[in-house]
């Protein structure tokens, strides 16, 4: 037949294409299979004849839909080669058409009303539930059910059951969505806290979970339905990653089913959620039953009551409970908690009600989930949790050898697998296992060497590769199906991407191209299923064979489309959390998109994607790079434990050796990981990205689920430091793992398990790792199962790890046997050095030497024939803690016993045993045996009163015990010992108990045997005190406090006293005592000449301190003193050690008062009294102060927290006349009063009585007090109620006070009126001098005297409001003041114009008056304005300055006016800026000569022809203005100063400014500073010096004059004969010019000071300058000039010829190993700077020996250097022999704590020395505290 005929014919068509295909009746049928998944094809398998099957499937195909007959259409031509006529015909007649539209039948609006569910939304029909129910038989039941129960399994059977065996020719049709090789994953059951993982979950709670299954037990499925009796529904949720077997595992439970291996279930349903997504109407369970899943033949109703009936016997299995995109019901009561079946409800609401009991209570529900995707209803409802994670390697290889039985090569498969460590750990994963299995024997297949994928974006492709390219026959060669299938394969890829955007994963035919759907088709990378959305027939979808390829073709679609560019790219690059929330809906079907999207971005791929893209290679570059360039952002970033997984994964994906360099350099310190599942790709990729880091790495699991076999993934890796693990879930199996692989982590050194459940067979695996980990530091087995075996395991391999230096074995079962065996072996074995057993907690902490001191050990002992042993253990003492650890009376001995085999401890610690009085005994009395260095603590072990005695024995015994604190109340009992102090950090323990004797240099040396014993809380009564004082024979600090003693108590201790001799301290706190035990205690002062303090508080809590000196000491001291020093000495050595007696908390009538002070009066040596919160009446104060008199060695009477009465206050200023011992009173409120005494004749008296609420009523008696006082130095009364009346009673009665030093009345309420009136006692008072009133916030009014009989008076106001009338009452007050100098107004108010009133009012009898007036409108007002009211002055003007910073006017004039006739005029306008120069002529810059300004000018000029001293400061000089300053000062005819500074000059200026004083003769001083002039501006200036015979000082600093104003400057030196003064700092100087200026400096004889600092002149300037340093030098300032060591020596040496130096700077040079020699000394110098000059402690020595030579020396500058503490010792030395010495400033050093001690102790020998300033050295706060308050002169900040 032709092809004409065939074109007319379609029947003959189709029946050439039967002839075609009957040759490939296997391929026909799985493409059947394929379309129609739901076909029963029994009948066509009865059928013989191959022929006649292939039409009847041909029919079935094309009577489906004209869109499943085209695709298949276009399969057949893609897989078949065929005559090219045949397939031009079959495209033509039944090809795909374009025009044809694609709709979704599937939707609800495109089904028939018939087959929507929702026909039957009312009530179901009577044959499944209607009301009366239906009655059937038991047969028919029964018969119906069995007949249901087989369709079930043949359902099962149909879908899943086993493949006959497979041949090579049949591999080409094999579908990879189901693989028939099975081998159970690795399931192991878990708890309900993992379904969930969040940040919020507590470890502690997760860790705390009971253990239920061992590790590596042989898990089975049947396992899944066991140890749950309950009766109720049972929930089973299996949680896994994506590929692990979830749903294969799902599959295999109903395989088992359906061959009878779980006969406990007569039915199982499998649901998958992806196919329940599409169904939208609400159904009742029997319709999910059997509608939507599989509906009974007959008798629906009778099955679903045989259900309900037997609901134990129901299996409901829900797979894919992560990928469910429907909305759970919420909390609350809802509809899903009915109980009716029949009522219509959601599908997540069915799903809720049967896993809550609501429906079918009783039945088994089991559904599969990656973690964190659990609904919240879950948590509650879940029985049972099992963990799926995939393959260890024994499943691996079972996997692997089953799935190429009966295949070629399996041998060489598993020696494939077993070489290779990255395709184990792609296989850990079974889907990719699969994946891997498929490429692996297509690989195998090929002769040349197989180069297997290392990624899984690699392995995908692979299988791309192979899927295609065996269909086409073109197993080599990606370009040739590239370029046929590119667009094909673009669709696919898009379909995915889609699909993932809108959470799509089945898809319609109407959804897929035509053309997708055949080219999917063809190589197996859809499937095909029925979904039964309704009743009728189901409906045909599609899906990708398995998620992980979905995200695969639309990670692909990505990054070869080219409609997305690199922008859109990176904003669907995102890394994935394993903590997701319900509310992120756009990651929940992510998985590994990002990680292809890494793949796909690796430079491999480049022409991969080209040829997809059809793009250049360039622009897939661009993509490529883009992704890594996110990949860098994220690595910079501080990533969740999750994201940094999913990092690690994409980075190895894109094998980029710079990106993973870079992500490794990124990797934090500490890399921890809390609450989620790791696998074994997991650790593989984190191990590869650690190997990139710079640095070790401490990795921390915490929480974590970790199978024991990808601890693999570790091995070898060499950047681990620290490795923690914290789980519950890592037993024996897991700690059998790790210990294969610690071995080979060669930079371990700390390893934690902490919180696991290992056990003796885990330690056993362990104990024999640890010996060969020899780098092991650190080992922590807190929380884990061991018991006493495992515990001494792990202690006898302790000797063979050598850097060990802690184990942690805490929280573990261990008993007291075990805890003594630990104890013997620690104490047995050297290395030892801490040994803390707590309750629960053991650690152990080890000595760890390097080898160098091991062997200097070694050969000590070799030299002194010791035992190394012996001088191993002294070096290395034993801290020994065993606290409650229910230790009995019978354990002290072996404990004791113990302890002397290791006699050098550093600490012993038995508390919270019960070792009670015997037991302490026993070891009390081992303590002589032992050297302990710090304590023994046996606190709370049932001591008595009869063991404190055993205690004392002891103690007694025990020679360098320093303090014994036992405490029967508070459980406790310790003994302190002296231990190994070094002698120059004792002095500390000394000073704070000797803080007074420390000032002078008095320290008390405690004997050796001297020691602190604390007996608290103990019982004692008066009647024990002599047995127990028997016991205190060397105690130096004796607390008896919270005893019985009493009134008895105290006095039977005082009577003791005698014989405690070496007692300091005493303290007596709460024993019950009254007043009776205080008189008693007062006595001591006379009875006793070595009580030197008692301090009494009575009430609340009592307490009772004494304090003695030492009786040997203060023998001593006195002895020296008698021998030394004079009476008058010996009295001022008394009056700094004067004896103390407080008395606080008490009620004081007169009776007792009088009582107190009969005791006091017989007291020798002087005396401080103080009361504290005491109560006193007006009688007690006066009978106090009449018995002061008697009272001869009073020194100081303090009255704190006692309220006194205004009469007692007064009473107590009387004082002051009545007893002439007194020295000062001072009363600060009400409540604090204190009076000084001397012993010698006062001077005069102070009297302050500040905040006592005086107001002027009181003023007539108070004046009266004060008047009686003939010596009345200074007088405060402020912070009182005076008034104005009160300032005006006391005004009067002033002079008869007598007042020789201050009168402060400030803060007293008096008004700017009553402070005018102030001033009057500038002439009232003739010793007045000074009056100071502030009307500002601080209100202050002071007036100070002098012992002058004519003094200047200064007149200072502040903050007045002054207006006209108060300025002409201020002028008149003013004027009444004879001697008055100075007038200072600060922020008055006061205007210009009142300024100008004031300068005209004031009238002075003579001389000069000097008025200060500072106002902001100074900075605003013209100089010419101002000088215009100067004018007007009344007197003389002879100085005006002017200073805009700080808005001062100063202006003085003189009295009478003799205009014309001044010694000295001053004309001083200061800070002109640019504005004044419209007023001011020398700031004009276009003006007339002659305007109003320029008469001004001319007649100060007239006025001021003989003005000496003209100061410009920040001016700017214009051409015109520097004209008027030349012809000023060709008119100043007498100028001695000029002053030119920071002001700005044009070029022609400077000329005017040489200009006029070239002809300024009579110059004397010149300062040209801060001007920056130009090399030709200095030129021309220093070119006006000629002829300047005169000039003494010359200012050219901050400049920049260089070396050229240099080389000019040197030739006019020489001429300026009496030049004294040279300033050249901050000129850029350079070493050249250095030596030319130094060679003019050579001819200037008379030159005193020089100033070069901050110049660049170097070694070169400065040995030049020391070969001709000026004879007559004083002052040489050389600082930050870049000296070295060879210019620091020869200034040295020429500095001993300058016999008249006084100040030397050399700061911020550089010394090095020198430092300046000053081998004769200076005897002149008395100030030397050499800061930052990076002097260190071996250039002190030679420094301090220069020093010292320097007689006269009074300030030393060693700020910023590098002194430690050796060079303050050196200091230290001199600083007693430096008499001139006042100021030394050591800040910015590195002196420590011993340095400033030593440093204090030579300040203390030096009276002179005003301050050392120790800022910012490292010396300890409370050092630092200490020492200052030791000595104030001290300064740390």
């Amino acid at each position: 037949m032709d092809s004409l005929s065939w074109q007319k014919d379609e029947e003959s068509l189709q029946q050439h294409l039967v002839g075609f295909l009957s040759k490939d009746l296997e391929w026909l049928t799985l493409k059947v299979k394929f379309f129609l998944p739901d076909l029963d094809l029994t009948p066509v398998d009865e059928v013989p004849d191959p022929t006649q099957k292939v039409s009847l499937l041909l029919e079935k195909l094309r009577a489906h839909s004209l869109s499943t007959w085209r695709t298949f259409i276009c399969c057949v031509c893609m897989e078949h080669t065929m005559p090219l006529h045949l397939e031009t015909m079959l495209l033509s007649v039944w090809g795909m058409d374009s025009e044809i539209p694609s709709q979704n039948i599937f939707c609800k609006d495109a089904l028939p009303e018939s087959q929507l569910l929702h026909s039957g939304l009312k009530r179901p029909s009577s044959e499944i539930g209607s009301s009366p129910r239906r009655k059937w038989s038991r047969q028919q039941q029964l018969e119906s059910v069995r007949r249901y129960e087989k369709r079930l399994r043949t359902r099962f059977l149909k879908k899943y059951e086993d493949a006959p065996g497979r041949t090579l020719g049949q591999w080409r049709q094999w579908p990879i969505c189901f693989s028939q090789t099975y081998v159970d994953p690795v399931v192991r059951p878990g708890k309900a806290a993992c379904l969930k993982e969040s940040l919020e979950k507590p470890q502690a709670e997760a860790l705390a979970e009971p253990l239920e299954v061992e590790d590596g037990a042989n898990f089975k499925v049947q396992d899944l339905f066991r140890g749950q009796p309950d009766a109720g529904t049972k929930v089973t949720i299996l949680l896994g990653k994506p590929g692990t077997g979830k749903s294969t595992l799902v599959q295999r439970i109903c395989q088992k089913w359906v061959h009878g291996e779980l006969d406990q279930f007569s039915q199982v349903f499998l649901f998958e959620f992806r196919q329940l997504n599409l169904v939208e109407q609400e159904l009742t369970l029997p319709q999910l039953l059997f509608e939507v899943y599989e509906n009974p033949e007959e008798e629906p109703g009778a099955v679903f009551q045989h259900l309900q009936e037997n609901v134990h016997r129901v299996l409901l299995i829900f797979d894919g409970l992560d990928e469910c995109l429907l909305p759970w019901p919420g909390q609350g009561p809802h509809v899903g908690d009915s109980q009716d079946p029949f009522l219509l409800r959601p599908v997540a609401s069915l799903f809720s009600s049967l896993c809550s009991g609501s429906l079918l209570p009783g039945c088994w529900v089991v559904t599969t989930s990656r973690p964190g995707k659990i609904p919240d209803f879950l948590l509650e409802t879940a029985t049972s949790v099992f963990e799926v994670w995939g393959f260890d390697r024994l499943r691996i290889e079972n996997y692997v050898s089953k799935f190429f039985q009966g295949l070629t090569s399996p041998e060489r498969a598993l020696a494939c697998l077993r070489a290779s460590a990255q395709l184990q750990s792609l296989c850990s994963n079974p889907a990719l296992c699969s994946i891997t299995c498929f490429c692996l024997h297509h690989l195998l297949r090929q002769d040349h060497t197989i180069k297997f994928p290392t990624t899984v974006t690699q392995l995908f492709t692979q299988m791309l590769h192979i899927f295609v390219s065996q269909k086409q026959g073109t197993l080599g060669d990606k370009s040739t199906w590239l370029s046929k299938d590119s667009q094909a394969l673009l669709g696919l890829g898009e379909l995915a991407f889609q699909g993932l955007n809108e959470k799509q994963i089945v898809f319609y035919p109407g959804q897929v191209p035509e053309r997708v759907v055949a080219f999917a088709a063809t190589y197996n990378l859809l499937s095909s299923f029925t979904i039964r959305t309704g009743t009728g027939q189901g409906n045909i979808c599609y899906a990708f064979v398995h998620f992980s390829l979905q995200e695969f073709f639309a990670a692909l679609y990505l990054m070869a489309s080219p409609t997305i560019d690199s922008s859109k790219l990176c904003r669907h690059f995102y890394l994935k959390s394993r903590w997701p929330l319900r509310t992120e809906a756009k990651t929940e079907l992510l998985d590994r998109f990002h990680t292809f999207l890494s793949g796909f971005s690796s430079q491999t791929y480049q022409s991969f994607l080209s040829q997809l893209s059809q793009q250049g290679r360039a622009w897939v570059s661009t993509k490529q790079a883009a992704v890594r360039q996110v990949l860098r952002g994220l690595a910079a970033q501080s990533l969740t434990g999750p994201k940094m997984i999913e990092l690690c994964h994409c980075v190895g994906e894109t094998q980029d050796p710079e990106l993973m360099s870079q992500a490794g350099k990124s990797l934090p310190f500490s890399l921890d990981f809390h609450n989620f599942p790791l696998n074994h790709l997991d650790l593989t990729a984190l191990t590869s990205l650690i190997n990139h880091a710079p640095a070790s790495i401490y990795l921390n699991f915490s929480g974590c689920s970790l199978e024991p076999q990808c601890l693999s993934a570790l091995a070898g890796c060499g950047k681990i430091e620290s490795f923690r693990v914290r789980s519950r879930k890592c037993r024996d199996a897991f700690a059998e793992a790790l210990s294969k692989i610690l071995p080979t982590m060669g930079n371990l050194k700390k390893l934690e398990l902490t919180g696991n459940n290992i056990t003796v067979q885990g330690i056993d695996h362990l104990a024999q790792a640890f010996i060969d980990c020899h780098q092991l530091e650190e080992i922590n087995l807190q929380d884990n199962r061991l018991n006493d075996s495992s515990c001494l395991k792990i202690i006898k391999i302790l000797h063979k790890m050598q850097r060990l230096q802690k184990i942690d074995l805490s929280q573990n079962a261990v008993s007291v046997q075990t805890v003594l065996a630990l104890a013997k072996e620690a104490v047995s074995y050297s290395q030892v050095t801490t040994l803390e057993i707590r309750q629960a907690q053991m650690i152990l902490l080890f000595f760890v030497s390097s080898g160098k001191a091991l062997e200097m050990q070694r050969s000590q002992n070799v030299k002194k024939n010791e035992s190394s042993d012996k001088i191993v253990s002294q070096d290395r003492k034993l801290t020994f803690r065993l606290q409650k650890c229910n230790l009995a009376v019978h354990h002290a001995k072996e404990i004791a016993e113990m302890l002397k085999h290791r006699p050098y401890l550093e600490e012993v610690d038995l508390s919270g045993n019960q070792l009670e009085d015997e037991g302490c005994r026993e070891l009390a009395e081992a303590l002589p045996d032992l050297q302990i260095a710090k304590q023994f603590n046996i606190s709370d072990n049932g001591l008595s009163e009869s063991g404190v005695y055993y205690l004392l024995t002891s103690a007694n015994a025990c020679k360098n015990v320093t303090e014994l604190d036992i405490s029967l109340k508070n459980k406790t009992a310790v003994f302190r010992f002296a231990g190994d102090q070094e002698k120059d950090q004792a002095p500390l323990g000394a000073a704070v108990s000797n803080t007074q004797l420390s000032r002078n240099n008095f320290e008390p040396v405690s004997s050796p045997s001297a020691r602190v014993i604390r007996l608290r809380h103990c019982s004692f009564q008066f009647r024990e005190l002599e047995k127990l004082c028997l016991k205190l024979g060397n105690c130096s600090h004796l607390d008896l406090s919270n005893n019985r003693l009493g009134d008895k108590g105290i006095e039977k201790l005082i009577q003791l006293l005698p014989s405690l001799r070496c007692l300091q301290f005493l303290t007596l706190n709460e024993n019950k005592v009254s007043l009776k035990a205080v008189f008693c205690l007062a006595s001591t002062f006379s009875d006793l000449e070595w009580v030197h303090e008692v301090d009494i508080s009575l009430e609340r809590q009592q307490s009772i301190h004494v304090r003695c000196l030492e009786r040997t000491r203060k023998q001593s001291i006195s002895e020296e003193w008698t021998k030394q020093k004079t009476q008058q000495e010996s009295l001022e050595w008394g009056a700094h050690f004067p004896k103390s007696f407080c008395l606080r908390e008490c009620q004081l009538e007169p009776p007792t008062l009088e009582k107190l002070l009969q005791i006091l009066k017989t007291c020798q040596g002087l005396l401080e009294i103080k009361f504290s919160h005491v109560t006193m009446n007006d009688q007690s104060i006066e009978m106090l102060l009449d018995h002061l008199p008697q009272l001869h060695n009073l020194n100081l009477l303090q009255f704190s927290q006692t309220t006194l009465s205004l009469n007692s206050i007064f009473l107590l200023a009387s004082a002051i006349s009545l007893c002439e011992q007194i020295q000062k009173v001072e009363v600060r409120s009400l409540k604090y009063a204190c009076l000084y005494f001397s012993p010698g004749k006062r001077k005069g008296v102070s009297c302050g009585l500040t905040d006592c609420c005086i107001n002027h009523v009181d003023m007539k008696q108070l004046c009266c007090i004060l008047g009686q006082c003939k010596d009345l130095s200074h007088l405060n009364l402020s912070g009182n109620l005076l008034g104005d009346e009160g300032l005006k009673y006391l005004l009067e009665h002033l002079p008869q006070m007598n007042l020789s030093g201050s009168l402060n009345l400030s803060h007293n309420g008096i008004s700017q009126e009553g402070a005018l009136l102030f001033t009057i006692a500038l002439g009232t008072c003739r010793q007045a001098h000074e009056v100071s009133v502030s009307l500002n916030l601080e209100q202050k009014l002071l007036i100070h005297f002098t012992e002058h009989q004519e003094p200047k008076k200064t007149l200072r106001l502040t903050g007045f409001n002054l207006q006209q009338e108060q300025i002409k009452k201020l002028a008149t007050l003013v004027g009444q003041v004879p001697k008055l100098s100075d007038l200072i107004l600060a922020t008055n108010t006061i205007s210009l114009p009142g300024l100008q009133l004031l300068l005209n009012s004031v009238r002075m009898p003579s001389g000069i008056l000097r008025i200060s007036v500072e106002e902001p409108w100074v900075t605003m007002t013209s100089v010419t304005t101002l000088l215009e009211a100067s004018v007007q002055a009344s007197g003389n003007i002879t100085k005006i300055s002017m200073c805009r910073q700080q808005s001062l006017l100063q202006i003085e004039e003189t009295f009478p006016q003799k205009m014309g006739n001044f010694a000295a005029d001053t004309l001083r306008p200061s800070q002109c800026d640019q504005e004044a120069s419209l007023t001011f002529p020398y700031g004009l810059s276009q003006c007339d000569i002659g305007t109003n300004q320029t008469l001004v000018i001319r007649q100060m000029v007239e006025k001021y022809m003989r003005l000496q001293e003209l100061s410009w400061s920040q001016v700017y000089l214009c051409d015109t203005s520097s004209q008027l300053l030349k012809t000023l000062l060709l008119s100043l005819l007498e100028l001695k100063k000029f002053r030119l500074t920071a002001s700005t000059v044009s070029p022609e200026g400077v000329c005017h400014v040489a200009s006029g004083l070239s002809h300024c003769n009579t110059l004397e001083e010149l300062d040209l500073s801060k001007n920056e002039f130009s090399v030709e501006g200095t030129r021309v200036l220093i070119g006006a010096l000629e002829g300047k015979c005169q000039l003494r000082s010359l200012n050219l600093s901050h400049n920049k004059i260089e070396d050229a104003g240099v080389q000019h400057l040197s030739a006019i030196l020489p001429k300026l004969l009496q030049l004294c003064k040279i300033d050249l700092s901050w000129n850029s100087i350079s070493p050249a010019g250095g030596r030319t200026l130094a060679e003019a400096l050579a001819l200037c004889d008379q030159v005193e000071e020089l100033h070069l600092g901050a110049n660049t002149m170097g070694d070169l300037m400065a040995i030049s300058l020391a070969q001709n340093l000026p004879p007559h030098l004083k002052i040489l300032y050389l600082c930050s000039n870049q000296i070295g060591a060879k210019g620091t020596l020869s200034l040295g040496q020429a500095l001993v010829r300058c016999q008249w130096i006084e100040e030397i700077s050399l700061a911020e040079n550089i010394f090095a190993e020198w430092i300046l020699p000053l081998s004769k000394g200076l005897l002149k110098l008395r100030k030397i700077n050499l800061t930052s000059c990076r002097i260190n402690d071996q250039m002190t020595k030679p420094l301090a020996s220069s020093l010292v030579l320097c007689h006269d020396l009074e300030e030393i500058l060693l700020a910023w250097n590098s002194l430690g503490n050796e060079g303050a010792t050196e200091l230290a030395h001199i600083l007693p022999q430096m008499k001139s010495l006042k100021k030394f400033d050591l800040e910015g050093n590195q002196i420590g704590s011993l340095g400033a001690q030593l440093l204090a102790k030579g300040l203390a020998k030096n009276p002179g020395i005003q301050v050392i300033r120790l800022w910012k050295n490292p010396v300890p706060k409370d050092t630092a505290q200490l020492l200052q308050g030791q000595d104030p002169r001290l300064n740390f900040s």
